[in-house]
């Protein structure tokens, strides 16, 4: 229930843009035999209620019976994280894929999707794919290799970047960066562990990483 530093850090500085590379390494156990591909998450929209919104939160209780949720997709947020996407497959293999759920979220992701696939015009030598984001849970399980660079709003990146590091060997392994257009921020990509605090348990790879 405290204020968190991370969230006032990333609200105060924009950092936008959460990078959440996931690899398979010689010598670490993992469920993928090769993966080597980075999440790029929007990191201020979303579903996500404390950050999300100027004023208040995405998230509000009518009656005590009934909950809602608010998701916020702006052009402003969709283009600039479709050009950390796109800049970053550049220095990479070539290829972005966008992950949505367009069939469902129709004007919040159609707005996401349309422009990213705007944004995509401009780099005509990156290709890209399209993947609605439960058969992309699904592919990063049998398919890891296949993907370079994947793009995709707040709460379906940091799923599926939890996801990817687990595959990779585990959340230890996590590192991410927040990035904004003159400031970043590395942190591990899991929460804090209270409970194994003290115990020489702790995995610090993420931090290094």
């Amino acid at each position: 229930g405290l204020p968190s530093p991370s969230l006032a850090i990333r609200d105060g500085l924009d950092l936008f843009a959460n990078i959440r590379p996931s690899k398979t390494r010689l010598g670490v156990t993992s469920v993928a035999t090769k993966m080597d591909l980075v999440i790029v998450r929007e990191n201020t929209e979303g579903f996500y209620a404390a950050r999300s919104l100027h004023e208040g939160k995405g998230e509000f209780m009518p009656t005590p019976e009934l909950a809602m949720s608010i998701r916020k997709i702006s052009v402003k947020g969709s283009r600039r994280i479709a050009k950390v996407a796109f800049d970053l497959a550049r220095s990479r293999r070539k290829k972005v894929t966008i992950v949505h759920k367009v069939n469902v979220l129709r004007v919040t992701d159609g707005l996401f999707l349309r422009e990213v696939r705007e944004a995509a015009s401009s780099y005509p030598d990156v290709e890209i794919e399209e993947v609605i984001v439960d058969a992309m849970a699904a592919l990063l399980i049998r398919q890891p290799e296949r993907f370079d660079v994947v793009v995709t709003t707040n709460m379906f990146g940091d799923i599926l970047s939890d996801e990817a590091a687990e595959l990779s060997g585990g959340l230890g392994l996590g590192g991410s960066i927040n990035a904004g257009h003159d400031h970043a921020v590395a942190q591990a990509a899991h929460g804090s562990a209270p409970d194994i605090a003290g115990q020489n348990k702790a995995n610090p790879t993420a931090h290094i990483l």
